[in-house]
């Protein structure tokens, strides 16, 4: 035999080797891999495993299911017998992918849509509208639908959502309607449900819905933006006095209303957690604060706008005293144990914010209203507070923006304040004066006959005080005189006559230039009595 034909033999003979050494390695890495503890999981439980671990992720991105389906032989079969982690259809896909879903869920009503096509320019692709027709053909194994569209896609995926979906309890549509929506009739476009099971979560951001649908009788979450909100209040009444299961309620950015909103029925919304109403017409809003009842809810959020010439006509009916859906969404109609620790009113220019405290946690209560006679509705809250039983302390910060027709009198106020903050000049010098004064309490005798004795002091809570004096001499002056008054009658001790108040824990006064020798002076003084006290730079 020649060098060649040997040379040739030993290649062929190693070859053969090699195959077996591989075949025995590989045989070797399947035993030792069979020994690690995951192959001793049963297939069902590996399964459960990837479900949570692929729970919302598309499976055609990194570490998604294709790629895991390469892993091993262990997990391709797992996979590929799980339907339940086939459960995500999304506008990503290809038409070949997406078949491949809906046929690996193996028709269970599992399957959620992630359906977002806001980047694709120029209309709908054809890949595209194949996956939609291949849907709507699929759609009764949806459990939840979430869309987000330009205005032109809307009326491609109507069919869909107007299909056959009596799995469905989840439903989220946000459609981009810009400008240009207005001038193709957009506004008009509505879509109605088919039949099916009661929705749990409906999302509608710019998208109208016929809201006469029996599907919605069981929401538990109910979001509207701009043209989702019903234009009729009467029709927003119906779908809130069916859901008696609703926990959470937004409505956003709706700034006109083409017909009258009066008051409706009252409706308790018993298992109301979460209601926030924001840049909506003030008619809509205050009418639907005066037609509900939420006495459970503990997560409140309202801007309301109103630019007529006062308050707005509704709000007299909701501040009025005694109103209880008021007192609810302030949470003032809450157990002892659970009822606010204060309140802060804040009064800028034209806006009047209201903030709860809660006891435990983080305060969870906004009320804003834009009224252009702020002072008028400070008086409203006035009267609404002062009838409250066991209301909480009250702080009340009025910063600028009065009219100087609008007097400011505390004695409404007595009972309420823990805080004043006043930063224009018009009011301090009443405050101070009223200030160093009792409040006069009627009496009534054995006689029968009705006499006034002197109570306690005017606002005896009050523990910080904040105000401003002109820089006008003359007028700083009489300011100066009613200070040293007020000291002197309510912090000073007397043998006789009644005793001092409590004294605040800061008082301070803001002036110009409080290095002026005279307020130096009067500083002095009144640190004898009220060691808080100082005099403060106004910037």
């Amino acid at each position: 035999m020649d060098l060649a034909t040997n040379a040739e033999a030993l290649a062929l003979a190693k070859q053969h080797l090699d195959k077996k050494a591989e075949d025995l390695i590989s045989h070797c890495q399947h035993r030792r891999n069979l020994a690690a503890p995951i192959h001793r999981l049963p297939q069902e439980i590996f399964g459960m495993i990837l479900e949570n671990f692929e729970a919302g992720r598309p499976i055609h991105q990194k570490h998604g299911l294709l790629q895991l389906l390469r892993v091993g032989r262990l997990w391709y079969h797992t996979i590929v017998n799980s339907p339940r982690l086939w459960t995500r259809v999304d506008s990503g896909l290809s038409p070949r992918i997406a078949r491949l879903v809906i046929e690996r869920s193996k028709q269970l009503p599992i399957l959620a849509l992630e359906w977002d096509t806001l980047g694709v320019f120029y209309g709908l692709k054809k890949e595209h509208k194949e996956i939609l027709e291949m849907l709507i053909h699929s759609s009764t194994t949806f459990k939840s639908m979430n869309f987000q569209v330009s205005f032109g896609d809307a009326f491609d995926i109507r069919p869909l959502l107007e299909s056959e979906t009596p799995a469905l309890d989840t439903l989220t549509v946000y459609v981009d309607a810009g400008s240009e929506a207005e001038e193709d009739g957009f506004e008009n476009f509505k879509f109605a449900l088919s039949a099916g099971a009661p929705l749990k979560h409906l999302v509608l951001d710019d998208v109208s819905l016929n809201f006469d649908s029996p599907r919605l009788s069981g929401l538990i979450t109910l979001y509207l933006r701009r043209n989702a909100i019903p234009t009729s209040f009467a029709t927003l009444l119906q779908v809130l006095s069916a859901t008696q299961r609703l926990e959470q309620l937004r409505l956003q950015e709706m700034w006109s209303v083409h017909e009258h909103v009066d008051l409706g029925p009252q409706i308790t919304l018993g298992h109301l957690k979460g209601l926030k109403i924001e840049d909506i017409t003030h008619e809509y809003s205050a009418a639907l604060l005066g037609s509900i009842f939420t006495p459970i809810c503990s997560g409140v959020d309202v801007n309301d706008s109103w630019w007529g010439e006062a308050t707005g006509p509704l709000d007299t009916f909701l501040w009025q005293p005694g109103n209880t859906q008021t007192a609810a969404l302030l949470g003032l109609n809450a157990p002892s144990d659970r009822r606010p620790r204060g309140i802060s009113i804040f009064v800028e220019h034209q806006v009047v914010q209201i903030r709860v405290h809660e006891r435990q946690g983080q305060d969870s209560r906004f009320f804003e209203f834009d009224r252009p006679r702020p002072a008028e509705m400070v008086k409203l809250l006035r009267d609404f507070f002062s009838v409250v039983p066991f209301c909480p302390p009250i702080s009340l910060t009025i910063w600028g923006g009065t009219a100087p027709s609008d007097a400011f009198d505390l004695t409404g106020w007595s009972a309420l304040l823990s805080s004043l903050r006043l930063s224009d000049e018009n009011f301090c010098l009443r405050v101070l004066e009223q200030l160093a004064q009792r409040t006069a309490v009627s009496d009534s005798r054995e006689t029968g006959a009705s006499t006034t004795r002197v109570g306690d002091w005017i606002c005896p809570n009050l523990r910080y005080i904040r105000l401003d004096i002109p820089e006008i001499d003359s007028q700083r002056d009489s300011h100066v005189v009613a200070l040293l008054a007020l000291v002197r009658k309510r912090w000073s001790k007397a043998d006789d006559g009644p005793g001092p108040a409590n004294q605040p824990t800061q008082f301070d006064i803001f002036c110009t230039n409080p290095d002026y020798q005279e307020l130096r002076d009067v500083k002095v003084e009144v640190r004898k009595v009220v060691p808080s006290f100082g005099f403060r730079q106004r910037e």
